[in-house]
């Protein structure tokens, strides 16, 4: 049965004027001139002989057919570019964009890279690295991972990995000072805080000392960085047993006290629901927490 309707072009103009209320807003979406939008408005007008539009100088209002008429174009062009982007997405396993938090990357993501190629060898990575939250409307990224509570507005978030935290420092760096056996001790050398001094204030809120004054110590953006700075002598460092762990077998960390801190934070594996429809974005996602399973 053939459908009788009016050009798509005139549709859309309607559409996009009917909820911005405004030829130049539409004008705007739609990449064309307000006069583009008006003709195409005017169009569709006279093609349906009703009026879509109350016009005033100032103000745009739709008449009651013009408001009849918009939920339906909403919901039918919304359809329209849902199942072309399923569409498109079905062919386009290929190449998944993330974002990880480097220590996470370096530490727990890398070791285990080699097993997902084996795999899913049809999927390719490509991988950036920050510590912020991924604005997945505004960034071109398909799946993120990233260290807090796990509560994102618009995203589906997944634990991965928690974390302990401990005091450690290089052999060296212990016997050039006295010994440490209070924890209050520490507090009057340098200590290496990982993005601000929160993590140390914690630690010694648990072991029964809120009111200590810290020492000022240096501030490192990077766990890495963090780590081969008590490495090299710098300072005691919190530390999490997941990323010091080959560093305390081979003795170039010390842990100074058993007292572990243990928070509320993890990281997670999250992105928008949407994003899952791509086979790899979901093969990647779902790989990711089976590893996390394995190695929990």
């Amino acid at each position: 049965m053939a459908r009788k309707l009016p050009p798509l072009n005139s549709l859309r103009a309607f559409e996009a004027a009917a909820r911005h209320l405004s030829f130049t807003r539409a004008a705007d979406e739609l990449c064309v001139t307000q006069a583009a939008v008006s003709h195409q408005v005017k169009s569709l007008e006279d093609h349906l002989d009703k009026a879509l539009f109350i016009r005033s100088p100032r103000k745009l209002q739709l008449t009651e057919y013009g408001q009849r008429l918009l939920p339906v174009l909403v919901e039918s062009l919304d359809n329209i570019a849902d199942v072309i982007k399923d569409l498109q997405l079905e062919e386009s396993r290929g190449m998944v964009k993330i974002r990880l938090a480097p220590s996470f990357s370096a530490k727990w993501l890398s070791p285990k890279l080699m097993d997902f190629w084996h795999q899913y060898p049809e999927v390719s990575l490509s991988m950036y690295h920050g510590k912020q939250a991924v604005d997945f409307v505004r960034e071109d990224i398909d799946l993120a991972v990233t260290y807090g509570r796990g509560y994102w507005p618009g995203v589906e978030s997944y634990p991965i990995m928690k974390l302990d935290y401990f005091p450690v420092a290089s052999p060296e760096y212990l016997a050039s000072r006295p010994p440490i056996r209070a924890y209050e001790q520490m507090a009057e050398y340098y200590l290496l805080h990982d993005g601000d001094h929160e993590s140390w204030l914690a630690w010694y809120r648990q072991v029964g000392l809120p009111d200590i004054t810290l020492k000022s110590g240096y501030i490192f953006d990077d766990t890495n960085v963090l780590i081969q700075g008590a490495i090299d002598g710098q300072g005691f460092a919190l530390c999490s047993s997941q990323f010091v762990s080959d560093h305390l077998q081979s003795g170039r960390l010390v842990k100074v006290f058993e007292e572990t801190l243990e928070t509320d934070y993890a990281y997670y594996v999250c992105c928008p629901p949407s994003h899952l429809k791509r086979p790899g974005v979901c093969e990647f996602r779902d790989w990711m927490v089976a590893q996390s399973e394995l190695t929990a």
